[in-house]
């Protein structure tokens, strides 16, 4: 019998939420919030990686299995794809995302997000956060009402990758115990990811899965600038003299003139901000 826990009074909230991720299998982060609250999901990548396998198929079963509700973007370009975007400076493509994004919280009237949060880790990640904050702000001036804007990290396990901070913006939910056992078997069921489900659990344990953090972002209309050089820099430059890709993915060069490109729509462009009819 699936568990419908009562929701926290600081998670009621999400009476129609959406979920956006940059790959797929992000979701069972939260996946007990996920089951719980049954969002509208949506998938910037279809998380082929190196291997050229979809994961879309695992999370439309996950997603089957809870309830939740697959959403109008669900895997609409490859990791390589995005990766070659963000090279190539594809501006459109991203802006095209935030307007396709913005316009379905309209058409499903979503009033809450939760999605990926940047952390220099992956391009894909801090781009998906970008994009997300735009698409809520076009669909709250558009709608003329606030949506609750949150976003949860996925690195704490990751080699020199911080814990993550809970302060005053954090909203906590604590799984049951069937719930967390729901949870480590769908992590464990997610067959591309299993090995690293594995390691993740071997470094914190099972009970550091029961706290799922939602995070409220205050800044939307910022640029998110890292404090450091991000990770995926350092790891680009050991792939590539691996002869694994064949250049770097860098922040200021690649990832900064696309969040530039994002904002700059949002907030010049007509078609961003026009009015709903």
């Amino acid at each position: 019998m699936q568990s419908s826990p009562t929701l926290p009074r600081s998670l009621t909230v999400f009476q129609n939420p959406a979920l956006i991720v940059g790959h797929p299998g992000h979701e069972l982060k939260v996946f007990g919030w996920l089951a719980t609250v049954k969002p509208h999901v949506y998938l910037i990548t279809d998380g082929a990686g190196r291997q050229g396998v979809p994961r879309t198929n695992s999370t439309k079963l996950l997603l089957n299995s809870v309830g939740a509700k697959p959403g109008k973007i669900f895997g609409v370009i490859s990791d390589a794809g995005i990766y070659r975007a963000i090279l190539e400076q594809n501006f459109t493509f991203f802006v095209d995302l935030v307007d396709c994004l913005a316009e379905s919280f309209l058409q499903h009237e979503i009033d809450s997000v939760a999605g990926d949060a940047a952390e220099g880790f992956n391009p894909t990640h801090d781009l998906c956060r970008t994009v997300i904050n735009a698409a809520v702000l076009v669909a709250e001036r558009k709608g003329g009402r606030a949506i609750s804007n949150f976003e949860f990290c996925l690195t704490e396990w990751e080699r020199n990758c911080p814990e993550q901070v809970h302060d005053s913006r954090c909203l906590h939910f604590n799984l049951d115990d069937h719930l967390l056992a729901q949870k480590l078997s769908a992590a464990e069921a997610y067959i591309e990811l299993r090995n690293e489900v594995r390691k993740a659990i071997a470094i914190r344990g099972q009970e550091y899965f029961r706290l799922e953090c939602l995070r409220r972002v205050t800044s939307a209309g910022s640029l998110l600038l890292p404090d450091t050089t991000p990770l995926y820099e350092s790891w680009g430059e050991k792939r590539v003299a691996e002869g694994q890709y064949p250049s770097v993915i860098r922040f200021e060069k690649h990832v900064l003139p696309i969040m530039e490109a994002i904002l700059k729509h949002v907030t010049q462009s007509p078609r961003a901000m026009a009015a709903s009819v």
